[in-house]
């Protein structure tokens, strides 16, 4: 991947999920997932899948989502005279990471990553995109379109949604903002809401799981066309999670 026109990021490195009890998580992602992690720490576990990492971190980092980016130091300049100031270097996963203020990113907890392999071309599960929920989308276009340089593929409102629906394009997945139009325009912070997994027959996913007494919503139509899914419900996963296939 190289860097966008507009901006220094490669693509999603990883998705940081905060959790309370570590073991009862791993254990859940180790079902979701049909793997065990790549690594594993007394208060850290990483799971590889095909296109970004996932790692579960119990007392020492906020959710949130790594970026990858070639040079770490052009890429802070940049960002700081775009108003998204960075922080020095944090050991994180045997290397370094850069957090960015989260007070310029709308409550978001970002970090830039170097880059270098991701994910795990064995697995045959992928995220297909994460969701942000926004109190005002024109406010996470400039963060995510202005400020990282993301490009943004669609904008559309649809009142039988009851949403306005933001797609960022970040490397090979996608990054969703949603904003409930009836809730209008607030001064809240933005969330990472939820994630979405793409499975190559998500109707099998959907009956392992559920057999193994996860509580699984019913299949449905995606709103892609050719796609369907389902959610897991609870909060087994730790963020709202869904499953997309054909």
């Amino acid at each position: 991947m190289a860097p966008g026109a507009a901006g220094p990021i490669l693509g999603l490195d990883h998705v940081i999920l905060a959790v309370p009890r570590l073991d009862a998580v791993i254990a859940a992602y180790e079902l979701l997932f049909e793997r065990a992690p790549a690594a594993r720490s007394e208060s850290r576990a990483r799971f590889a899948l095909a296109n970004v990492g996932l790692v579960l971190a119990e007392g020492e980092a906020p959710t949130g989502l790594a970026f990858a980016v070639t040079e770490a130091e052009s890429a802070l300049r940049l960002l700081e005279r775009r108003g998204l100031p960075g922080s020095p270097a944090q050991p994180w996963q045997e290397a370094q990471a850069w957090p960015l203020d989260p007070a310029a990113a709308r409550g978001l907890h970002f970090r830039l990553t170097a880059a270098g392999p991701v994910g795990d071309a064995a697995s045959a599960i992928r995220l297909d995109h994460a969701v942000v929920r926004s109190t005002d989308p024109e406010r996470t276009l400039a963060l995510l379109g202005g400020r990282l340089g993301l490009e943004l593929r669609l904008d559309r409102s649809n009142p039988d949604w009851g949403t306005r629906l933001l797609f960022f394009r970040c490397g090979d997945l996608v990054i969703e903002v949603s904003h409930e139009l009836k809730g209008g325009i607030g001064d809240g912070p933005d969330s990472l809401w939820g994630l979405t997994w793409r499975v190559p027959d998500v109707a099998a996913s959907h009956a392992r799981l559920g057999a193994a007494g996860l509580p699984v919503s019913p299949l449905r139509t995606g709103r892609k066309p050719g796609t369907r899914l389902f959610t897991l419900r609870g909060d087994a996963a730790g963020l709202p999670t869904a499953f997309i296939g054909a």
